[in-house]
């Protein structure tokens, strides 16, 4: 696997008129990773958590451009770093309810809870002693939450609000990732520049890869098609790695000279990542297999990328406004 710096633009604007639009900067975008709930998309800022139902045109061969309503806004008392969601949600059959989480700057955890009717609910998960920086639910059941932050810990939640357990790391946390076929295990991103995959019951590590003194690590992933194969972004580069293979990177490659600040893996082309980083604010996808940069785009500013879990569609933050497109692999 390579990645090169040789544009082949093959991108669709899925969003011409500027429908997902929301107030102020995105601070963080996600799509929701579950089958039957795969429509939802939660784009957080500084002030509030808005969910969009958006309808593709991969979904609907008579539309040109996605269809997208408000489901719910949500107020948010602090800028938003990551949001999760809840594998254990219920949109269709009734009862009908939802279940998502945010790490924000305020040192807190939110745990959010609505039967889109009457009830919202927000709860704290109070002790990270500095900004949080990722959260993830365990896949299976959706009981647990892990979360990391500045405050070099990873800390497992229930869903009552109570800490179960804290991990120590040896710097600050930057990404934290269950993968839904390695139940039990957990991924640790360091921002000194270690993946840890850890035991989840026993929080025992059982794998440490490293990228080397590169710079900062600042996003990591878990490639939702291939459990093997791990990735992250460390100062200006991004990194690969394959765990059955070896503990060492199985590529590297200069993908932001600025430094890189975002990564995640396509659900549906396991070949194809995205990546967010400097100079300009640039989002680009890249072919890890063909070597091709498929999409190089600057935006002024926001934070924030994640990919459709059925749909090769890339969602990216901006000035008010979230960026969509779909991607095709060369």
């Amino acid at each position: 696997m390579k990645i090169t710096a040789e544009p082949v633009e093959s991108v669709v604007n899925l969003d011409p008129d500027r429908i997902l639009s929301v107030q102020g900067d995105v601070r963080a975008v996600a799509f929701c990773p579950c089958k039957w709930n795969s429509s939802l998309l939660a784009v957080g800022t500084t002030a509030f958590i808005t969910v969009f139902n958006v309808k593709l045109p991969d979904e609907d061969p008579e539309l040109k451009t996605i269809e997208a309503s408000i489901v719910r806004k949500f107020k948010h008392d602090a800028a938003v770093r990551c949001i999760a969601w809840s594998p254990n949600m219920s949109l269709v059959l009734q009862p009908v309810w939802m279940r998502f989480a945010t790490a924000s700057m305020d040192n807190e955890v939110r745990l959010f809870y609505s039967n889109l009717k009457t009830e919202d609910e927000t709860k704290l998960l109070s002790g990270h002693k500095g900004p949080v920086n990722g959260v993830a639910f365990e896949p299976q059941s959706g009981e647990i939450l892990a979360s990391v932050g500045d405050d070099n810990s990873c800390r497992l939640w229930g869903l009552d609000g109570q800490q179960q357990a804290c991990i120590a790391l040896r710097s600050p946390g930057t990404a934290v990732i269950w993968h839904p076929d390695e139940r039990g295990k957990l991924l640790v991103a360091e921002k000194r520049g270690t993946l840890r995959l850890y035991n989840a019951n026993t929080r025992q590590p059982l794998m440490s890869l490293e990228t080397g003194q590169v710079g900062l690590l600042l996003a990591a992933d878990w490639s939702p098609s291939n459990s093997l194969l791990l990735g992250a972004v460390a100062g200006s580069h991004c990194f690969l790695w394959e765990t059955a293979r070896s503990s060492r990177p199985l590529d590297q490659k200069p993908v932001h000279a600025g430094g890189a600040t975002g990564f995640a893996f396509s659900h549906t082309q396991e070949e194809v990542c995205a990546t967010r980083g400097h100079p300009g604010n640039v989002v680009k996808v890249h072919n890890l297999k063909t070597a091709q940069v498929l999409m190089s785009k600057a935006v002024e500013v926001g934070c924030g990328i994640s990919w459709h879990h059925k749909h090769s569609a890339l969602a990216y933050g901006g000035d008010g406004c979230v960026h969509l497109v779909k991607v095709t692999s060369c």
